[in-house]
């Protein structure tokens, strides 16, 4: 399972609020996140912290520990969390991963677009038609 498919079901727990159950499963997709970005460690807790030593800001490190607590004290302390601290927990994900994923794509996306218009205008075609689709 990929962090999009582990957000996805803690997502529907969430919408059935089955709140220790989105816990759970918000704290595998911090899991998996870490599996994905190749953190290291012999437990949760220390493979986020990991994620430090491999460029992921220490702000995204702390919002992962959020997720990894909400899960550990549902699962283990069978402590129940109202919906605003399990929506919490799934809008800090949802920035981690738009940070960690998207924010890199779109920047490629965009370096690429550039890299074309600025190929076209060298090969004397008209960069305008780069934005235009022509």
């Amino acid at each position: 399972m990929d962090v999009r498919s582990l957000y996805t079901e803690a997502s529907r727990c969430e919408a059935a609020q089955a709140y220790r159950a989105a816990g759970a499963m918000y704290r595998a997709a911090v899991e998996r996140l870490c599996d994905d970005r190749g953190a290291t460690g012999r437990n949760l807790n220390d493979r986020i912290n990991d994620l430090a030593n491999r460029g992921v800001p220490q702000e995204i490190v702390t919002d992962l520990h959020e997720a990894r607590l909400l899960g550990n004290w549902s699962l283990h302390d069978g402590l129940e969390f109202s919906a605003d601290e399990v929506a919490d927990v799934a809008e800090l994900l949802t920035e981690a991963v738009h940070i960690l994923y998207m924010q890199p794509a779109e920047r490629a996306r965009m370096r690429q677009a550039r890299k074309q218009r600025r190929d076209q205008h060298r090969a004397g075609t008209n960069p305008g038609d780069v934005a235009s689709g022509g």
